[in-house]
């Protein structure tokens, strides 16, 4: 969407542009005017063509400027939440790990006990 903006901006400039050229062109066949005056409105016409490129020009700086700042703004806030989301992971991942070692050592005591009291079950029948 972004680029059809720009794209547009770039045809409306270039659009206008040759405007002024066809106008000028144009009011020279047609007017009644001496060289001289023909040169001064062509000096005027061609004056105004580029006060207003130049406006059109700034305008559209302005504009991507802003496109870049929101672009900006953007990044940052998805690097935020990325980033939070990276931590929440890394604690569950750690209560994860924690929770195995915990299950893995009471099934360990509990096989320990287990081992034991068949040991000393094994002693007392044997006797």
């Amino acid at each position: 969407m972004d680029e059809e903006k720009s794209g547009g901006a770039g045809s409306s400039i270039g659009a206008f542009l040759l405007g002024i050229g066809v106008g000028i062109g144009v009011s020279l066949l047609f007017t009644p005017r001496s060289g001289e005056e023909n040169r001064q409105l062509i000096a005027e016409k061609t004056r105004d063509g580029v006060d207003r490129a130049t406006l059109a020009i700034g305008e559209l700086k302005d504009q991507v400027q802003a496109g870049l700042d929101n672009a900006g703004d953007a990044a940052q806030d998805l690097k935020q939440r990325v980033g939070g989301t990276v931590a929440d992971l890394k604690d569950r991942v750690q209560q994860a790990v924690r929770a195995g070692q915990e299950a893995y050592h009471q099934d360990l005591q509990r096989s320990e006990t287990e081992q034991e009291g068949g040991a000393s079950r094994a002693a007392t029948s044997g006797s």
